[in-house]
């Protein structure tokens, strides 16, 4: 059990970290267009694919980095949860 609490923080901590790192990623990527908007944004192979649209665009993938935050801020609190209940030795 002292061992299996170890692993569990342990495991906690790396998902914590790689969805901190992804959520710094996703937080920092938007895309502006104005007036037209491109289709394939991501994988403009040099074949722009424009749409007009009614008013400016900003997509941002700001749900992605907040999900991602989430997970991060629910792994440290699972952390501080495990090491709370931890029974004293006699």
């Amino acid at each position: 059990r002292f061992i299996g609490s170890y692993f569990l923080q342990s495991l906690l901590a790396i998902v914590a970290f790689s969805s901190w790192e992804k959520a710094l990623y996703l937080g920092g990527r938007t895309l502006e267009k104005s007036g037209l908007f491109d289709k394939n944004a991501l994988n403009n192979y040099g074949n722009p694919n424009l749409i007009a649209t009614d008013v400016d665009v900003t997509a941002g993938f700001d749900g992605g980095a907040l999900a991602m935050g989430l997970i991060c801020c629910v792994c440290i609190i699972m952390i501080v949860w495990i090491e709370i209940n931890k029974k004293p030795k006699p």
